[in-house]
């Protein structure tokens, strides 16, 4: 063997081992850590509790019924690593004005099974929610819940109304904010971008909006550092007939509790 054919040879070796760790990088992202005791909204205790969908593949939901039972129940989905009691002042605020609500864990969140949670198994969820307990008339969702309610629309998912709450709009710049934010070295996120955009894993929400039918309303603060309120104008603008409302102050997370926000939402969801 000549010294150019190993040394080719090394540098196939080397690209092929740093793809591997991108790969591996990925997959890691996909992956939710769970907290030690799962929370579930004080609110939901009164609901019923089902598990959802085939074993091995549950979604944990809670369905509360409203004294408008004849109407379709809305849906809330919440964010990465988040849960179902980030919805209570909304879920109380429906319940008051007779509407019925499904909560739920995400795959790989709280009460549901799994270990991992991408846009597809959580589109999948919502559309077995859907088949069990729709149709839905409109849902609520907070951040990854954005994106994935707007994949589960690409798969069937029907509904008139939907608010999406911070929604991150480019995958590939959230896992690139969050490698940085743990201190994940250059060329790994640059090898790991190139793989994700190659193997098609990033999912742009803006560039599906234009395919959305739902009546939307897009709600951010402008000092939500996790998810930028222009790139959700963005989105919000090639969402056909959208409406983009911004506040400020309330961060990424505060505003789903915030209680003109929760007005705004519900009034909504409840038109």
């Amino acid at each position: 063997m000549t010294l150019q054919t190993a040394r080719r040879r090394s540098t196939r070796s080397v690209m092929n081992d740093v793809v591997t760790h991108a790969k591996h990088l990925l997959n890691q992202s996909g992956q939710p850590k769970r907290r030690a005791v799962p929370r579930v909204s004080p609110l939901l205790h009164q609901a019923d509790h089902e598990m959802v969908g085939p074993v091995g593949g549950q979604i944990a939901s809670w369905y509360l019924l409203g004294h408008r039972f004849e109407e379709p129940p809305v849906l809330l989905v919440h964010g990465w690593e988040d849960d179902t009691s980030l919805w209570s002042p909304l879920i109380g605020l429906l319940n008051q004005r007779g509407r019925s609500v499904v909560a739920f864990d995400l795959p790989g969140h709280g009460h549901s099974d799994g270990d991992r949670c991408s846009l597809e198994l959580a589109a999948d969820a919502i559309l077995a929610l859907q088949e069990r307990f729709g149709p839905f008339a409109g849902a609520a969702t907070h951040s990854f819940g954005g994106p994935a309610l707007a994949k589960a629309f690409q798969l069937g998912l029907e509904l008139d109304h939907v608010v999406l709450i911070s929604p991150p709009v480019v995958q590939a710049r959230q896992f690139e904010r969050a490698w940085r934010r743990y201190g994940v070295e250059e060329p790994m996120i640059e090898a790991a971008l190139a793989v994700g955009h190659q193997e098609g894993r990033f999912f742009d929400l803006a560039a599906a909006a234009p395919s959305m039918t739902a009546e939307a309303l897009f709600i951010h603060s402008l000092d939500d550092e996790q998810c930028p309120a222009s790139e959700g104008k963005r989105a919000a603008e090639a969402w056909p007939g959208a409406r983009f409302w911004s506040v400020d102050g309330l961060g990424h997370r505060a505003l789903v509790q915030d209680e003109e926000v929760v007005s705004m939402a519900a009034s909504w969801l409840d038109a």
